[in-house]
Parts: structure tokens; sequence; C-alpha cells
């Protein structure tokens, strides 16, 4: 019985042994999960504010001589409550042209207003009693720009020119800040041949032409630095100078302005 029991026992393990094993599965291959890159915010650079040179009377020539070139326009828009005004500045006064666009640039004329309304005469822009047009004056230096008079530049009506102090300026330097545009009347020509024999100055026929028809202002003539003219908006430049003004000519309601290149 012991035997037959060992003997079943034999037979039984080696059939159980040469049963075949379960083949190994491969793991399944996972699929790639392709995860998109989330870009990185780009944090945004802050501009360096330029620094500027505090201008003044021995760097003025340098300083808008280098400006003018680097910055060639000539088309200024001055925009103001009753509309706008374009202004074309010449390039034979370049230091006063390189003036007008660096102001500009810089924002300044934002800070200001038209501050003279003269009656048939002039409208006269570029300050303010307001703080912050005093301080920015202060930040841009204190000079006054050469005097550049040109025989063919003449206050005729819409003519751009700029202010000067009359008292302790021989050289009738302009300021750098302050403009006018030139309304004015018209001349008969006994009267353009006697201011010619007052002041020594002289003009062509086309600007005999010009002052007899269209007007102006001929005592201004060499004595204050036309820049440019008025190439549109002269109907605002009218409309403004209609404006109620004090004894100083100061208009009575405030007529602020805004200019870009």
């Amino acid at each position: 019985m012991n035997k037959f029991l060992i003997i079943l026992f034999l037979i039984t393990g080696f059939s159980s042994c040469s049963e075949e094993r379960p083949k190994t599965i491969a793991p399944k291959t996972e699929k790639k999960i392709s995860v998109k890159k989330v870009p990185k915010k780009k944090v945004p650079v802050q501009k360096k504010k330029k620094a500027y040179p505090r201008i003044t009377n021995s760097n003025v020539r340098s300083f808008l001589k280098k400006y003018g070139k680097e910055n060639p326009e000539t088309v200024i828009r001055l925009t103001c409550p009753y509309g706008d005004i374009d202004i074309r500045l010449y390039r034979n006064t370049p230091l006063h042209r390189a003036d007008m666009i660096y102001l500009t640039n810089r924002g300044y004329f934002d800070l200001t207003q038209f501050y003279r309304v003269s009656k048939n005469f002039v409208d006269q822009a570029g300050n303010s009693d307001e703080w912050p047009c005093q301080e920015m004056r202060a930040k841009i230096g204190g000079f006054v720009v050469p005097a550049e008079f040109k025989k063919q530049n003449i206050h005729k009506y819409g003519a751009v020119s700029m202010a000067r102090r009359y008292d302790k300026n021989p050289k009738k330097s302009s300021s750098p800040f302050e403009f006018f545009i030139v309304l004015g009347r018209t001349y008969k020509k006994h009267e353009i041949r006697a201011h010619e024999r007052e002041f020594g100055t002289s003009y062509t026929p086309e600007q005999y032409k010009i002052y007899e028809t269209i007007g102006g202002t001929p005592f201004l003539d060499q004595e204050h630095t036309v820049i440019g003219e008025v190439i549109s908006g002269m109907d605002v430049a009218l409309e403004l100078n209609k404006v109620q003004v004090d004894g100083r000519e100061w208009p009575l309601t405030e007529i602020p302005i805004t200019m870009k290149v």
C-alpha cells in the first residue's frame, strides 16, 4: 500500500511538472502622452526713461544741431478746443526747427496754452502759469535760441514766429518755448516803402504783393525769427482770435493746446 502511494505521488508530480508553463505576457506599452509646454509669460521690460541733458546757452547750438540731424521732421500739428492747426517748419532756420521738434517730442507744449490773443495781430502760445509747465521748463533748461533772420522769411499772414525779450537782448535771441501765429492786416505800397526807409529793410516785388494782398506784420521783420507757416487751420487761428481777453490780452477762458510731430 505504501509503495503504491509513493508510485502514485511520483507519477502525479512528474505530470504536473511536465505541463507547459503559461507564456509570460509582456506588459502593454503605455501610450506616451504629449504634454504641451506652457510658454513662460514674458515679463515686460521697463524701458529706461531717456536722459536728456539740461540745455544752457553754452551747449544750445551743439545740442540742437545734433538733435536736428537725428530728427528731420518739419510738420507739427497743434490741437486746441477750436480745432487743428498744421505748421510747416522752415529748414533754413535749423536751430529753431530742432527746438520746436524737441519740445514737441518731450511733451512740453502739452502743458501750455494760448496765453495771449491780440486782436487782428497775433495768437501767442507756449506758456502757462500752471506749476507742471514751469517745472518742465526748469528741467529742460534756461537758454535762448540764437536768432536766425532770413530775408525770405517774413511776417506774412499765417507765418509762425518766435517770441523774445526786448530788454537785455541785443542779439534778438528767441525764447525757446513761446511762439505766435501772425494775423495782421494788408498794407498799401507807400506804407511798405515807408517801413523800408524807417527800418533799413528791403522787400522783393513778391513780398510787396504778399503784404498788399494777404497782409501780415512787416514791422516785426528782422526783429523776431520767422520759423515756419500755417499750412492748414488758419480758420481755427481766426476763430480763437475772437475770444474775450483781459487787459493783458490773456484769454478769459483757457485755451489749452497739445502738439505732435
